[in-house]
Order: C-alpha cells, then sequence, then structure tokens
C-alpha cells in the first residue's frame, strides 16, 4: 500500500483585521485633516477694520481671492483667484453666473460676494472687479478684514 504524501500547504491570509486597519487608518485621517482655509497660491494679508458686520446665511457666501502670486514665475501683478483657481477678470461674469446656478433658483439674486483682498492691493482692480460684479448683478460685495485690537 502506498501512502500519500501531502506536499501542497494550504495557505490563506486572514482577513479579520483588515476592517480595523481601515477604521484605524480613516480615523487617523479625519483627525489630522485640516480645513483649508487659505488660496495656497495667493499672498494675502487682510487688512484690519473697525467695524465689522456678520452675515447670518453662510450659505450665500462665495469668496473671491486678491493678492499677489506667491510663486515667482507668474509676476509680481495682483491675481484674482476663485476655488483655488486664477481667474481673469473678464472671466467672472462666468465665474458669477456658476456660482448662482450653485445657489439655486430661490437664493441666487441673493447671493454675497465676499472679496478677501491684500491690504497692499491697488484700488484700481478692486474697482474693475466691483464694476464687473454689477454687470453681472452681484451686487452684494463684503470685504474681510480683520477686528482692529
Amino acid at each position: 500500500m502506498r501512502l500519500k504524501k501531502r506536499t501542497k500547504a494550504e495557505t490563506e491570509i486572514s482577513t479579520a483585521s483588515m476592517p480595523d486597519i481601515v477604521f484605524l487608518l480613516l480615523f487617523f485621517f479625519m483627525v489630522s485633516a485640516t480645513i483649508k482655509t487659505e488660496d495656497e497660491k495667493l499672498k494675502v494679508t487682510i487688512p484690519k477694520a473697525e467695524a465689522i458686520t456678520k452675515v447670518e446665511k453662510k450659505f450665500l457666501i462665495r469668496e473671491l481671492h486678491v493678492g499677489f502670486p506667491k510663486n515667482q514665475k507668474l509676476g509680481s501683478a495682483p491675481k484674482i483667484s476663485a476655488d483655488g483657481k486664477f481667474l481673469e477678470l473678464n472671466a467672472l461674469s462666468n465665474w458669477v453666473q456658476e456660482q448662482k446656478t450653485s445657489l439655486g433658483e430661490a437664493y441666487s439674486d441673493q447671493m454675497i460676494v465676499l472679496l478677501r483682498a491684500h491690504e497692499d492691493v491697488d484700488m484700481g482692480i478692486i474697482g474693475d472687479i466691483q464694476s464687473e460684479l454689477r454687470k453681472n448683478n452681484a451686487r452684494k460685495i463684503l470685504y474681510r478684514t480683520l477686528e482692529e485690537s
């Protein structure tokens, strides 16, 4: 009688701890992640103001940044940025229309544009932005400032 040899060992990788590892990674990234509050492409130092008004309906706010580029290759002239992308002055009308459609029909006329401009930016570009927003019926404009201490 001939005996069979078992040479083939069955090897399986245990996946029992996989959900624990995934949960730990998810928890780690949730705790260590930060909410992005500044535009990484522009250098913006907010001016100080004496009077500050708070907005109740924050979902109506759409933010524009005006500042000097951090990257020297982009030049030293002030640039306009929204949602991490540079905008030209003539592209503001498209941006306004996109933002109004994102709010929905009921709130599109109540959209508030929050300008976050560097304190050394020339008022010429701010005036150009205001006139471009006015042309597109975005008439509520706020300026982000810091409270003077």
